[in-house]
This record gives C-alpha cells, sequence and structure tokens, in this order.
C-alpha cells in the first residue's frame, strides 16, 4: 500500500514548476490505481497531463483507505487526523523545495474530496504565531476539482454497490453530524476557490442492483459561481482517462488549463493580503478566520461558523399548499416560537427544524397510516409503531402537527413519541385536547377587525390592500362574517370570480341568507356554522347559476356533481384519477345507460333529483330510496376518450371557488373539514343516501381487477376514503339488504384494497359478508361463492389462524373435486392454498403429496409459466426443504426463480422469496458461499424496498444468522440476531412465529460456542410457548425439543434429555419422517446418551439402524464417525 504524498512529475524538461496540482484518492483505493485506466494501465495525471503542463508539479496523497480505518470509532477524529498529515506533508514539500507560495489545485475522487474539505478548513485556522506556516496551504490553493465526492452524504442502495455487506456508516449517511460539520466548516471558504463538481452518468453494476454511487444532488450541489458537469463513466471509471478523448477529459482538462494561467496574478495579491492580515494578527491572535474574495481582487473578508439556526429542513411533509394569503395572528404566532424555542439547550436558537410531519387524526386508521408512512420513510417499515419509532430515535429537532383530533372518546396522547427533540402542535374542536398540554393552549376566536380586512382583500387579489377607501368598503362585509377567516376568504373568492363587487357583496349575501335558512335550515344553531354556511352556499348558488349559461352549464354541472362526491369521500388527498380509472374500467364492462334531459331543466333545485332517478335508469315515479343509482355524468357522458380536460375544468371551477384545494406534492384534492361537513350537511337525508351510494360506486369502479402490481400507490391511498364510504353516518352497511351482485362487488373491491394495506381483520369482515351473501344467491357450489372462501381463508392465514384457513380450503378443495373435476384451474389453485397450509400446520408428508399433485395438474392444465403454477412450485420447493430434500427443492426453486425474474423482475417480492428459499437449500447442502451471497441480496433488496424492520427482512435476517452458524462464524451470527432482537419483540411481539425463530437461532449460536448455559434458556422459554401456541405436535415443536434434549445432554442431565428423545423420536418419524435428518440426528444423539449410560447395546442397535436408514436415502454423512 502506497501512503502519504508522492511526487510524479516535476521538472518537465527542465523547466521550473508554476503550480502544484494535488490528486486525493477516495475509499479502498490508493494514490496511483486511482488514477490509472485498468485496460491500458493510463496514469492520466502522469502520461497525459504533463503534455498540456510542462510547468506543473503533480503530486498524489495516499492513506489508509479502508472502511473500518476511514469510518470506524470517532470518524469525524479519523478524518481530521488524516486532514493534519495531508496538510503537514503537503507544506514540508513545498518548504522544502522553496516553493510556499505556488499555487495549488487540488483533484479529488470521492470521499478524497471531504478529506480535502476537512484539510483546507484546518489550513485556514492555523493564523497564530507557532503554526502560520500551515496557514500557507489555504492561502495557496486556487483551484479545486471534485470528481463523485458525496458533499451531502450517500443512500444505502449505492454505498451497497461499491462496499457489499456493509450498512452506510452514520458518519457517511445524508445529514449525518460528521459531513455536516466539515460542511459547516469549508463553506465560508468556498469564495476562496475556484470549483468544479463533475458527477457519474453511468450506472454502477453489482449482482442485482445497479444504480448511481453517489447521486447528482449530493456530488455536484448548485452553488453560487461554482461549475458543474456530469461524465459518461460510472463512479469507480470518472476519472480515469486512457487518451485525450476520453469521455469528461476534456473539460477536466480546460478546467485546469484556466486554473493555471489565472492562478499565478491571483495568488500572489492573495499572498501580499494576507502577509499584511498575519502581521496586524500578531497584535491581536485570531479569533476569526479570514479569506480573499477571488471575484472582489482577491480583498479579505471576514467569516465565521454558521450557527446551527440556519438549519434547513430535511423534510416537510406538510400534505397542504402554504397559504399565500396567511394574514394577523401575530402574538400567537410570537408566542409559539417562544415556547418551542424555550427548549434550547442554552447553547443555541433553532428556527428551523430537521422535519416538519403532517398527522390527520380525524380517525385512529388515518393517524396510524400517516405514522406507516413514517416508519417507511426512516427505513424501518410502514407500521404505525416504526413511525413513532423513528421519530423517537432522531437526534437533530422536529415538529409534529396532529391535526383535526376532534373525536372525544380517544386518547390522542397514544400518538405522542417519546423523547425530547420532538414539539407536538394539536390542532382540535375538542376542548377536551386541552388537557394534553404541557406549554399551554390557544383558543381561536374571531380576527382583529384590520386583519380580517386585510385577509378580505387578499382573498379578493385586491392590489393595494392598504387603500383607505378599498378598506372602508371592506370594513361592513368582514363584520357581517363575523371576522371568521373562512367566510372571508369564501368571500373574497366570490369578488375574485367578478360574481360580484366588494359594494354589492352585502346585497347578495343577505338575499341568500334569508333563501337558505328559510328552505334549508342547518343543522344546529351555531352562530359559526351559520355565517360560514352562508358564505359556501353563496358560492355553490354561483355555480349552480352558471348551468342556467350555454358556455358554462356543462363545466359547473361537472362541478357539482364532483363536490357531491367529495363530501363522501375523506376530505383528504382524493386523487384526481379515480374518474378516469373508473371511465377506463367501465370500457372493460357493461355501460350504464345515459340521459338526455337538458342540463338547464335538470340542475334546477329540485330538478336535480329527477335527473339522479333518470340516470339511475328508474321511472321518475320511483323513490331515490328505492333506485340504483349508477355514476355520475362525467363517466357516463363521453364516448370512446376520456376527456381529462373536461374533470379539469370541473376541478378548477371548485378550486376557484375556494371550495377545494390542490394538494401540493401529489394529483390531489383536499376540503377543509367545515367545508366537507356543510357539502353533506346542506343536503337532505335522501340526497344524502344517493350521493354516499353514487361516491362509494365510482370509488369502486376505479379498482380494477387488472394490473394490481402497477398500481399499488394508488390502490393503498384508497382506504381512507373506503373507510369514509363504509362508516359514514349517512351510508347504510354496503350489503345490508342488498344482494344484488354490484353490492357484492364493491365489497369485494374494498376488501382486497384492506388486504394491500395489511388491514386483514377488516378485509376478513367484509370477505365474511361476502360469502355469506354469495352462499344465499348463489350457492355454495358457484365458482363466485368459492373465490369468496378462498379471500377469506387468505385473510384468516395472515390473522394467524390457520385452522380456520384449513377448513375453507379443505371445502374450496373438495366442492372442486367434485363439481369442476380434478383439473380444473380453480381446484389446483385450491390444492396448492391447502397444501401450503398444511404446511404451515406442520402436516408436511400431506402437503408434500398435495402440493406435488397441484404442481402436476398445474403444468398439465396452466402451463409451467403460469404465476399459479410457479406459486405452487415454490410451495413444493420449500415443503421438499423441510421434508430434508434440499437437493429436490433448489432443482424446483432454480426453475421458478428464473421464470420469475424473466415475469416479474429480480427485486419483485415473490421473486425475492423464492431466491431466499434457494439460499436456504443451498445451505442444507453446503453450499454456504452461494447461500450466504443470496441471503446477503435478499436482506439488502427488502431493506431498501420494505425497510429495515419489515418482518420479511427480519426473516431473512434470521436465514443469513444460519448461514453464518454453518460456516462457524458463531460471534458473527450471534451479533446479528442480538441487533435485531429487541426490534422482532417491539414489532412483532414476544411470541410472533419471528421472535421464537430469532431466539431459536441465537441458542444455536450459543451452542456452537458452547454457551449451553445461555442456550438452555432460551430453549426452555421456546419449548413452553411452542407448546401452547402451536401445539405438543407441531414440527417446530418437536425440533425444539430435540435441541433441548440435546443440551441436557451435553450440560449432564443425562435421564432428563433421555426422557425427551424417547417421547419426541416416535412423533418425529411420523411428521418429519423416519429418514428426514432431523430425526435420525436425534436418533444418534439418543445413543450417546445410552453409550453414556452404559447402555452399549441400546445405543449399538440405534447406531445400526441409523445407518442403514442413511445409506438408504444417500445421507451417509450424517453419520460419519465425528457425529457419533
Amino acid at each position: 500500500m502506497s501512503l502519504g504524498l508522492e511526487t510524479l512529475v516535476q521538472d518537465v524538461g527542465g523547466l521550473p514548476c508554476d503550480v502544484d496540482i494535488v490528486a486525493v484518492h477516495g475509499l479502498e483505493e490508493d494514490r496511483t490505481e486511482a488514477w490509472t485506466c485498468p485496460n491500458t494501465r493510463t496514469l492520466w495525471l502522469k502520461d497525459l497531463l504533463p503534455l498540456e503542463f510542462p510547468r506543473a508539479r503533480i503530486l498524489t496523497f495516499g492513506y489508509k483507505a479502508d472502511t473500518s480505518s476511514f469510518f470506524g470509532t470517532g470518524a469525524s477524529d479519523n478524518i481530521l487526523r488524516l486532514a493534519h498529515t495531508l496538510i503537514a506533508e503537503l507544506e514540508a514539500s513545498r518548504e522544502l523545495g522553496d516553493a510556499v507560495k505556488r499555487p495549488i489545485i487540488f483533484v479529488c475522487h470521492g470521499l478524497g474530496g471531504v478529506l480535502v474539505k476537512r484539510a483546507l478548513a484546518y489550513s485556514a485556522s492555523r493564523t497564530s504565531k507557532k503554526v502560520e506556516h500551515l496557514y500557507s496551504i489555504f492561502i495557496s490553493t486556487y483551484g479545486i476539482l471534485f470528481f463523485g465526492t458525496p458533499h451531502n452524504g450517500m443512500e444505502k442502495a449505492g454505498w451497497s454497490l461499491l462496499y457489499a455487506r456493509s450498512e452506510v456508516p452514520i458518519s457517511m449517511k445524508q445529514s449525518s453530524e460528521a459531513l455536516t460539520n466539515i460542511t459547516d466548516q469549508f463553506t465560508p471558504l468556498t469564495k476562496q476557490f475556484h470549483i468544479y463538481f463533475f458527477w457519474e452518468m453511468l450506472e454502477t453494476c453489482s449482482g442485482l442492483h445497479k444504480g448511481f454511487v453517489v447521486a447528482e444532488n449530493s456530488a455536484a450541489p448548485i452553488l453560487d459561481d461554482t461549475e458543474r458537469s456530469g461524465i459518461y463513466s460510472t463512479h469507480s471509471q470518472l476519472c480515469k482517462f486512457d487518451n485525450v478523448d476520453c469521455s469528461g477529459y476534456r473539460p477536466v482538462l480546460a478546467a485546469l488549463l484556466r486554473y493555471a494561467k489565472d492562478c499565478l496574478a491571483t495568488i500572489e495579491t492573495r499572498w501580499k493580503e494576507a502577509e499584511k492580515f498575519l502581521a496586524a494578527q500578531r497584535m491581536n491572535e485570531a479569533s476569526e478566520l479570514v479569506g480573499f474574495d477571488i471575484r472582489n481582487n482577491s480583498k479579505p473578508y471576514v467569516f465565521r461558523a454558521q450557527s446551527k439556526s440556519g438549519m434547513q429542513n430535511k423534510y416537510f411533509l406538510i400534505p397542504h399548499t402554504v397559504s399565500n394569503i396567511y394574514t394577523g395572528r401575530d402574538d400567537f404566532t410570537r408566542g409559539l416560537q417562544g415556547k418551542m424555542s424555550s427548549f434550547d439547550d442554552g447553547t443555541r436558537q433553532q428556527r428551523s427544524f430537521y422535519g416538519i410531519f403532517w398527522v390527520d387524526a380525524s380517525s385512529i386508521e388515518n393517524a396510524e397510516r400517516a405514522f406507516s408512512e413514517l416508519g417507511r420513510l426512516g427505513g424501518l417499515g410502514d407500521t404505525c409503531a416504526n413511525g413513532m419509532y423513528w421519530l423517537t430515535g432522531l437526534e437533530m429537532p422536529w415538529l409534529l402537527v396532529i391535526d383535526n383530533a376532534d373525536d372525544p372518546s380517544v386518547d390522542y396522547s397514544r400518538f405522542f413519541p417519546a423523547g425530547d427533540r420532538g414539539h407536538i402542535l394539536i390542532t382540535s374542536r375538542n376542548q377536551e385536547c386541552r388537557m394534553l398540554a404541557t406549554v399551554g393552549y390557544y383558543e381561536f376566536k374571531d380576527m382583529e377587525q384590520e386583519d380580517a380586512v386585510t385577509l378580505l382583500l387578499k382573498a379578493a387579489c385586491v392590489s393595494d390592500v392598504t387603500n383607505q377607501k378599498v378598506r372602508n368598503l371592506a370594513k361592513p362585509i368582514a363584520r357581517t362574517l363575523g371576522n371568521l377567516p373562512l367566510a372571508l376568504i369564501q368571500a373574497g373568492a366570490a369578488i375574485r370570480q367578478n360574481i360580484c363587487s366588494l359594494e354589492d357583496y352585502l346585497d347578495l349575501y343577505s338575499s341568500h341568507r334569508k333563501q337558505i335558512f328559510k328552505s334549508l335550515p342547518v343543522q344546529g344553531s351555531d352562530q359559526y356554522k351559520y355565517t360560514i354556511f352562508t358564505t359556501w352556499e353563496v358560492s355553490f348558488r354561483m355555480i349552480e347559476n352558471q348551468t342556467k349559461k350555454r358556455d358554462t352549464e356543462e363545466e359547473a354541472a361537472d362541478a357539482i356533481e364532483v363536490l357531491h362526491i367529495f363530501a363522501f369521500l375523506h376530505f383528504e388527498h382524493v386523487p384526481a384519477s379515480i374518474f378516469s380509472r373508473a371511465w377506463k374500467n367501465l370500457q372493460h364492462g357493461s355501460q350504464p345507460a345515459t340521459f338526455s334531459l337538458p342540463l338547464s331543466q335538470a340542475l334546477s333545485w329540485p330538478g336535480l333529483r329527477y335527473l339522479l332517478a333518470y340516470v339511475s335508469g328508474r321511472n321518475t315515479s320511483n323513490s331515490l330510496a328505492e333506485s340504483e343509482p349508477t355514476l355520475p355524468r362525467l363517466l357516463l357522458g363521453q364516448d370512446k376518450q376520456w376527456d381529462g380536460f373536461r374533470l379539469r375544468r370541473a376541478l378548477a371551477l371548485l378550486t376557484n371557488f375556494s371550495l377545494i384545494y390542490k394538494d401540493s406534492d401529489k394529483d390531489s384534492y383536499s376540503m377543509h373539514p367545515m367545508v366537507h361537513f356543510w357539502a353533506r350537511d346542506r343536503l337532505k337525508r335522501n340526497e344524502q343516501q344517493l350521493w354516499s351510494t353514487i361516491a362509494m360506486t365510482t370509488l369502486a369502479q376505479s379498482i380494477s381487477d387488472r394490473g394490481w402490481r402497477s398500481d399499488h400507490l394508488f390502490r393503498r391511498s384508497l382506504a381512507s376514503h373506503i373507510d369514509a364510504c363504509l362508516h359514514g353516518i349517512h351510508t347504510e352497511p354496503l350489503l345490508y339488504n342488498h344482494t344484488n351482485a354490484a353490492a357484492i362487488a364493491k365489497a369485494s373491491k374494498f376488501a382486497a384494497i384492506y388486504s394491500e394495506c395489511g388491514r386483514w381483520k377488516e378485509a376478513s369482515e367484509l370477505q365474511r359478508q361476502v360469502l355469506h351473501q354469495q352462499r344465499n344467491m348463489l350457492g355454495v357450489e358457484h365458482v363466485k361463492t368459492l373465490q369468496a372462501m378462498t379471500d377469506l381463508a387468505s385473510s384468516y392465514w395472515n390473522l394467524g389462524a390457520p385452522v380456520k384457513s384449513l377448513k375453507l380450503q379443505l371445502e374450496v378443495m373438495n366442492i372442486g373435486l367434485r363439481v369442476l373435476g380434478p383439473e380444473d384451474p380453480i381446484t389446483l389453485k385450491a390444492m396448492d392454498d391447502l397444501a401450503s397450509t398444511q404446511w404451515l400446520c406442520g402436516q408436511l408428508a400431506e402437503a408434500e403429496e398435495l402440493g406435488l399433485k397441484a404442481v402436476i395438474g398445474m403444468n398439465k392444465v396452466l402451463g409451467p409459466g403460469h404465476p399459479h403454477t410457479l406459486t405452487a412450485m415454490h410451495h413444493l420447493g420449500r415443503t421438499y426443504m423441510h421434508r430434508g430434500r434440499p437437493e429436490d427443492a433448489a432443482k424446483l426453486q432454480k426453475e421458478v426463480l428464473e421464470a420469475r425474474k424473466k415475469m416479474l423482475g429480480a427485486t419483485d417480492l415473490d421473486t425475492l422469496m423464492t431466491f431466499q428459499g434457494l439460499g436456504m437449500s443451498y445451505n442444507a447442502l453446503g453450499r454456504f458461499k452461494e447461500a450466504e451471497e443470496i441471503l446477503w441480496t435478499v436482506t439488502e433488496t427488502r431493506k431498501c424496498i420494505l425497510g429495515e424492520e419489515h418482518a420479511y427482512t427480519l426473516w431473512a435476517i434470521n436465514d443469513l444468522s444460519k448461514i453464518y452458524c454453518g460456516q462457524g462464524r458463531l460471534n458473527e451470527a450471534e451479533e446479528l440476531l442480538v441487533s435485531i432482537l429487541d426490534v422482532v419483540e417491539r414489532t412483532l411481539g414476544k411470541e410472533h412465529i419471528g421472535m421464537l425463530m430469532t431466539k431459536g437461532n441465537l441458542a444455536l449460536a450459543y451452542i456452537g460456542q458452547n454457551r449451553w448455559d445461555d442456550a438452555n434458556v432460551l430453549e426452555a422459554e421456546l419449548v413452553e410457548i411452542l407448546e401452547r401456541v402451536m401445539g405438543p405436535d407441531h414440527p417446530d415443536t418437536l425440533l425444539a425439543l430435540s435441541q433441548l434434549a440435546r443440551t441436557y445432554k451435553h450440560l449432564g442431565r443425562l435421564e432428563t434429555a433421555e426422557k425427551i428423545y424417547v417421547e419426541v423420536i416416535p412423533k418425529m418419524k411420523l411428521k418429519l419422517g423416519a429418514e428426514n435428518p432431523q430425526t435420525l440426528k436425534a436418533i444418534i444423539q439418543l445413543a450417546a446418551i445410552y453409550q453414556g449410560l452404559r447402555r452399549f447395546g441400546e445405543a449399538d442397535e440405534l447406531k445400526s439402524d441409523v445407518k442403514q436408514a442413511a445409506q438408504e436415502t444417500g445421507k451417509s454423512g450424517i453419520v460419519h464417525a465425528k457425529t457419533f
């Protein structure tokens, strides 16, 4: 390894040197190979650059660049030590060569750039008399070229492309403290230098993964007066050029030539100023650092370390657009800021937060969903507990807004993360929430008169809100509206739309108010509702009036229908695409009847009810409650092409009147909760039932049975709207007194969404209703009834109720065999489902027999590449593995893996499941290296997709620990398992199969280290839980008992061990098979016990039986002499 400073080129042709070019490599590189093309062995710093720079001295700096040295304990100190060394060696070289004032240009690759930044910050601080010679490097540095330096840190995916099987060091993660500190120290110096950022434009490939090692925004941050360029190369090849025409070399060369030409005069001037400064410093030792602005004739400038108060939000997850007309509440804002800053530690004031997060607490489900998103954001998996845990662990200050906490029956403190780094704001209409406050509460009442006038004028887009004449016109309006912000914004919208002016708004308001509260009284007598509802009703009537105009009738009618539908969905984040998706799905089925009634007549009040009855295909004499509505006119009035512009016009009209607003970061729309309440409350009871049904139908129609994998994010976004449809106070139970196919289809679709969101309980409740209705309507043997049974059985599986699942699947299979025949796809799928559940229940022999039948049948009927066939093959391979046939398992799993890669992709979750199974088969075959590579890949991929704390990720870590044990890497296995023990208990529970698996594997690691007492404690606990939860005859229970008996044997408790083995071995023969390796190993252990008890005849008899069984099955390795 080449360490320290090396001179590659100097005095070319006997010419004196005018500039020093210093190259600093990155991690896992050395000072020459980092700059050498691997194919041609061209070291461009030595072979190409001197051709253009005969008067340059070219040096390269080497250091110990493995990750453990760079990022071990105390990463910041490690980097600082290397920075000290770089500055010391470079200064010594220049001083000994009488070149202290020679200009310097740094060329850095990867983490070498971080080292150079730290070194220059260190040099800039060396201004005292005894160390001012080190200050010379800072003064003389003119330019820096950064190649792929992670200025803002690295993501996990990029790091793993270079450094397999290792986590991103904390100091290299985005926004890490170490990198932030170096950046804070270097940023004030940037005026001193010419800086050029280069980033990689070709992805790096590593196994199944490919991507950019350092993202562009990290390698080339956008800063004033800096240059940036991409290079068509991977990260490792970014600074390796084999000829002058190489990609990226020409901009590098041009920059160096430009810097070399301009640097001499600049550095000479800078040294003159520096010498004056250092002389002055002798009078007053530096408490500040001084630089020389190259863009201002190298004049000195003072810079100070930037306070943390300038910290920007890393996360700003606010679902609403920030209002540009916010007005007033100054006292509240100042008070709030004061309360938050009072929590500082005294060393600094926090003017912003690391993250600001928003939780919709209008329902428990929505709040838990919001925290689940935070868990996913933090890389821990999308569960509520993970989101809370992530916030608790953040070291930087954060703000959590819990919005709409209005339910008096809910204890909202359950959503308060622990720790002292967070601030929590709760908004509520429930005064009892005041009890949760720790630093006070604020009750929002009327605005101040002048603030209210200003808000009204801003909402109306009046150009000069200070004009006193205009303000005098606005004051009576504000006073009449009670200075209520929502009412003022609504009135401003009406004036902005030129529906009325400031002068005549009150007349319009008064006339509508009398009409509204005469014919359509608002529920309740609250003055707030009375005033604010009137302003919204004015806006609604204005839109309604536009239906009478030929050029706006369609747009206005669509807007009214959209508003009615929004009123019965959840008030936040309604995807605009529900309409386009519903229309597209309609094209694949029968289209309901349209209508031809003139809009001016249809939308007149009460003509709207006639229209809806007509749309439903019923005579108007039928009551609305009895009719079966279909969908809004927006979906029924279009021919062969979806008219997205028509929808956008309707949404824009509602937005212009401030009845809805577009979400800031997605193509969805939201309503204020009070607007949402008004939009429902203004309708009569029968109209509420009608529109709630239309909303539910539209929502259900947007859910497709095709291509759900690609629609995953959209489908997950529908859960809150399904909740609103199913549990709204105006909605009848979906399947109550409804035995029609449409209602059943809705319930089935909604259950599918719940299942995909992991809400198995809600899914099973709907599926039970669907099954009940299908049985009554179609009979138990109908294919739709069988599908309903299959769906419910799947939910029972995920709820941990395999016995219920087994019962349903057995019924489906028997009906399929009797009615459809053994080769019908439904029957074959039922066989596979049942076999999978039998495997879970420990019925391995039955699972193998039935699974094999399913695979053979599916290959014949569906073909070998059908998804159902591949799933059945995967299940059968898993059963082979647990039956002690890893060769057969691996053969099947490889076939399934290749097919799933082609069909689904290498990172699909089903593909990863098969990949994991293949890895464990290789492990059983002793192919440890291949097994390790596979399980490491599966683990890292799941971390990226599912999060570090997802159950499947933890499962893969457990399997990886087994492989380590098989390799004798017992300490690593133990370390791996101990690191996740708390995570498993927190996320899955003490008695979850994942916790039992983790403790069982940890016991194996202890046994490998001869820590029998530690193993005994874990094994006794496992056996007790398994016997209670899984049953005394479950294979997992039997294996745990066998292992416990083995431990007793090693602890000298031979009689206790014998008693267990005598009881468990017959059950293992029955459940696992007499030739199963685990059964044979248990018999070997019992023979050893007999030998220890000097019962040699019984021991020899057992040995003989094992040898014979092993020879017959080809498992002779089990009875090796060392085994006995």
